[in-house]
């Protein structure tokens, strides 16, 4: 095996930047996420490696490795593992049975295949000096990784787990250059030489016999691109000629600084490789080969795909990643310059990664809102883990559409997305796709077009009448009836509202009917002005009967909006409405009259543990807000996942989930969504989306027996209890009649410690648990066993 020789005298600076990699190595660790589950898209294949029988691709959404002999699917996440969801590259260490992955944060992972444990490695991440430190190739070779990053190469040894040199002066090129490619091939007069693909060209120097991190021992060329902004992507060595892709096409090197273009590409290439006895490479929308006798062919893909690493399995068939279709087996036609796809492969999971808004129906299916894209679409997941995706590209109906950024569930079954853009869109509980627009319901385009309508929000209330906003038409509020038929509103004037007050955002609708409506400033979209609290009355087609009133002041001292720019509005099985604004929450106590009472004020929630602060989350900005079984507060922040629950004298902080203590891809939570059946919580962050097992379940309606568990309980462990009303007074009873612990209770689930009144663990013994509803549900019983 190669090693490579480190021996020379160093260079005092690098010198530091060496020893800053090493000593800054954390202990290698793993990742536990018990509870956890990522719902990723792997459909976006940033990068492609061969392990034999295994195919890897490191992905938008994690890693997956597909066996060609069994179609077995490996997936490896953040819950998994996994440093992030923001994979750059992979390359597989077949000696050694592991793939490594690098990140755009400049973490590299470590994956054993074998077991699929996961080891982090923080050394070039840590090199902050660099004001970027993404990893952009990583080869094998021998002994090392060579790893082409934001700041020049790093030479990593995998077995002393330790970064062994780093060279980020390639001669006149600038310090610190980004490098896109590493290469070790043998020059044409068969002088080894180590290669760099360079965002100012090609840097090269010889592989033995200098220090290579002397800027004086390298070569620079990059003249010879013939105007392709000097930009060097990829490198491949082939029939003793170095290959150089660039931002404009592929290239020879035919000497020094002398290269022959090979008119395979207009648009860059990014990855190459050489088998079967051809040079096989990717660009945007094509694939391309070399063979033998130098000659070029472009290989064209059906669709509009974007072909990001190739893996050849024969002269004219191979594996191709793509950066929007997952792993695809094609077969290659050089005569008439076309490939066909024969199979594609994805993972399970979404097409996309972001969500903006999400709710699951009562059959548990998780309904989300893509991101504002052009063909962001919408997806169902449904309880037994399948995924169905509803864009342009899925759906005849949908063609055209995009923008769907709004989610909402009725009673039926009903999915309902809303587009910026494109109007509402149905889909029944049987997969059913009707569109609505201006041409089939009371929808009214923006001015100056046909049928383009912004939706802003959609909500059903309990009578399943679907309540939808829209922004920049003369009508910016509508209904559609439970029977079918539309009805649209006349924006409501009025408390500082004109008739160009037409920028309504969401909407929610309270347990009174009244509806609550986020407002934006008419003048600048971007911006959020206050919000509407609208009764509409006995008849809600007839408008004269409607109350209103808008709430567009920043109040203080703990009364009114803590600031007009509210983003969430959600109630409690208290009647509380909380709102989330940017500087924090407030809560309305509703009367179910807001929308009369001149006197109606929000109030900030108060910490009942000052160490906390006094005001509950003040000055966060506040995302989304969803409220769990036990009546429990969750709230997404840009600071991450918050939960809260009223407790005496204020309020207490459950848990908090962020970055830092738990798998969560981001602490930019935008939305947040609780499945009340199961009790899982659902996170959409900005890298993706990912769910957690929480203790919260729906009550039922009536006292009945209750499931206690484990049974028997063996040490320290909790015990759980299930089947409670949605308010009971709990008690835990000995044979004798004795009550050794009691506790309230929220919702269908709670936890015993195990520990009597006084703290300490009841001894063995059989248990007699007692639940008594709070509201005449009547008494529950269950037995549970104590071995210490």
């Amino acid at each position: 095996m190669q090693r490579w020789d480190s021996r020379a005298v160093l260079i005092p600076g690098l010198v530091i930047l060496v020893a800053a990699l090493v000593l800054l190595r954390p202990a290698a660790a793993q990742s536990s996420a018990e509870g956890w589950e990522a719902h990723t898209s792997f459909r976006s294949v940033l990068a492609l490696a061969s392990g034999g029988d295994e195919l890897w691709a490191a992905t938008e959404g994690g890693v997956f490795g597909y066996t060609l002999s069994s179609g077995e699917i490996r997936r490896f996440s953040v819950i998994d593992g996994l440093a992030s969801v923001e994979t750059r590259t992979l390359a597989t260490d077949a000696d050694r049975g592991l793939v490594w992955v690098g990140y755009a944060d400049g973490v590299l992972d470590r994956l054993d295949t074998s077991s699929g444990i996961i080891t982090s490695f923080r050394d070039i991440e840590r090199a902050e000096q660099f004001a970027s430190r993404g990893i952009n190739r990583i080869v094998v070779r021998g002994d090392s990784l060579l790893i082409a990053t934001d700041f020049g190469v790093v030479v990593f040894d995998p077995e002393r787990t330790e970064v062994r040199d780093s060279y980020t002066r390639l001669g006149s090129f600038s310090p610190a250059i980004v490098a896109n490619d590493v290469l070790v091939a043998a020059d044409a007069g068969g002088a080894l030489r180590i290669w760099v693909a360079t965002d100012e060209g090609l840097a090269h120097a010889p592989m033995f016999g200098g220090n290579l991190q002397d800027p004086a021992q390298w070569s620079n060329e990059s003249a010879g691109f013939m105007g392709s902004g000097d930009d060097a992507l990829s490198l491949a060595s082939f029939e003793s000629s170095i290959y150089v892709g660039t931002t404009l096409d592929l290239f020879r090197r035919t000497g020094a600084g002398a290269y022959e273009r090979k008119f395979v590409s207009s648009s860059g290439v990014y990855s190459m490789t050489s088998a079967n006895g051809r040079l096989f490479g990717t660009e945007r929308f094509n694939l391309f080969m070399v063979d033998t006798g130098g000659q070029a062919v472009s290989v064209g893909l059906p669709g509009f795909q974007d072909p990001t690493g190739i893996v050849p399995t024969s002269a004219t068939s191979a594996w191709v990643g793509d950066a929007a279709g997952g792993l695809l087996s094609v077969s290659l036609d050089f005569s008439a310059g076309q490939a066909t796809i024969a199979e594609t492969v994805t993972p399970e999971g979404p097409i996309e990664s972001s969500f903006s808004e999400m709710e699951v129906g009562s059959d548990g299916t998780l309904w989300a809102a893509g991101a504002a894209e052009a063909g962001g679409g919408f997806h169902r997941l449904a309880p037994d883990g399948r995924w169905t995706a509803y864009s342009r590209n899925t759906e005849a109906a949908l063609s055209g559409t995009g923008f769907f950024t709004r989610i909402a569930v009725d009673g039926q079954g009903n999915g309902w997305a809303g587009s910026e853009g494109n109007g509402v869109v149905q889909v029944s509980p049987e997969g059913e796709v009707t569109r609505f627009t201006p041409a089939n319901a009371s929808l009214q385009p923006a001015p100056g077009t046909l049928d383009f309508v912004i939706t802003s929000g959609v909500e059903v209330d309990s009578d399943d009448n679907l309540w939808v906003t829209t922004r920049a038409t003369p009508q910016p509020l509508h209904v559609r009836q439970a029977d079918g038929s539309w009805f649209g509103y006349d924006p409501y004037v009025g408390d500082g509202l004109t008739l160009r007050s037409t920028a309504y955002g969401k909407v929610y609708v309270d347990s009174f009917g009244q509806k609550w409506i986020i407002i934006r400033n008419e003048n600048r979209l971007t911006d959020f002005r206050g919000l509407i609290v609208l009764e509409t009355g006995s008849t809600p087609t007839v408008q004269s009967d409607d109350s209103f009133r808008f709430f567009d002041q920043a109040g203080a001292a703990g009364l009114g909006l803590p600031s007009p720019k509210v983003f969430a509005v959600e109630e409690d099985r208290d009647g509380l409405v909380w709102v989330g604004t940017e500087s924090g929450l407030a809560y309305f106590i509703n009367t179910g009259i807001v929308a009369r009472d001149p006197s109606a004020r929000a109030i900030w929630p108060q910490w009942a543990d000052r160490s906390r602060g006094t005001f509950v989350l003040f000055g966060l900005k506040i995302n989304d807000l969803a409220v769990d079984p036990a009546n429990r507060l969750w709230v997404a922040t840009s600071e991450g996942a918050w939960l809260i629950e009223s407790v005496e004298g204020g309020y207490d902080l459950v848990q908090q989930f962020s970055e830092d203590n738990s798998p969560l891809f981001s602490d930019e939570v935008l939305s947040i969504a609780i499945d009340s059946e199961t009790g899982r919580v659902y996170f959409a962050t900005d890298q993706g989306l990912l769910s957690y097992q929480g203790d919260a379940i729906a009550p039922v309606t009536s006292a009945g027996d209750l499931f206690v568990y484990p049974n028997p309980v063996r040490g320290d462990e909790e015990v759980i209890i299930e089947g409670l009303v949605e308010s009971a007074q709990v008690r835990i009873v000995t044979p004798g009649g004795s009550t050794v612990a009691a506790f309230a209770s929220r919702g269908g689930r709670i936890r015993w410690d195990g520990k009597d009144r006084n703290g300490k663990r009841v001894p063995s013994g059989v248990y007699l648990v007692v639940a008594v509803g709070d509201d005449g549900q009547g008494t529950s019983y269950g037995k549970v066993a104590v071995i210490r």
